[in-house]
């Protein structure tokens, strides 16, 4: 036969603080949303406003005001503002036109038209409440091979690819 013990079990209320996740995206926003790994693993462990400050940082060429004509054969007509910020000077706004397949390669055509080449190794987009958020690595074989993880938040996907390569970009160029 076994020999067999019984102990009373004891109930006890903890009220230690909840255990944060290395991912500062879970942290901020619930554990239903996560970085993509590779992002994930660079920024585990940053506080919120780490992360933000790092990977969404206020690029000096934003994009804005997408707008978008629908064409024939897939193509669209975009419209978009680019604003150049500068320490020593005031913000320049210019209107720019351009026909592509989407708003991404829209995008990345703008910022190369503005010196800002880049090319998309990984792109991660979902809803999160009431906006989008993108998540892209960026590279440019030119700028030293660099690579570079960002965030871009926005009302719509377009407007959250905009913000996403525009801080992508701002990583790479400084």
């Amino acid at each position: 036969m076994f020999n067999h013990t019984t102990f009373p079990t004891a109930s006890t209320t903890s009220t230690a603080p909840k255990t944060l996740t290395r991912d500062p995206f879970s942290n901020r926003f619930g554990s239903t949303y996560r970085l993509p790994r590779g992002l994930r693993e660079e920024a585990a462990g940053m506080s919120w406003a780490l992360f933000s400050a790092t990977y969404s940082s206020l690029a000096d060429i934003r994009i804005t005001n997408l707008e978008t004509d629908f064409l024939r054969g897939g193509r669209q007509h975009f419209t978009a503002e680019l604003t150049h910020t500068s320490k020593t000077q005031a913000p320049q706004v210019e209107t720019c036109q351009i026909t592509a397949m989407g708003p991404t390669s829209a995008c990345t055509h703008l910022l190369a038209d503005a010196g800002r080449h880049v090319e998309i190794l990984d792109f991660h987009q979902f809803d999160i409440f009431e906006a989008t958020v993108t998540f892209i690595k960026v590279s440019h074989q030119n700028n030293e091979h660099r690579t570079a993880w960002a965030m871009g938040f926005g009302g719509t996907p377009a407007s959250s690819t905009a913000a996403a390569l525009a801080s992508g970009a701002q990583r790479i160029y400084g």
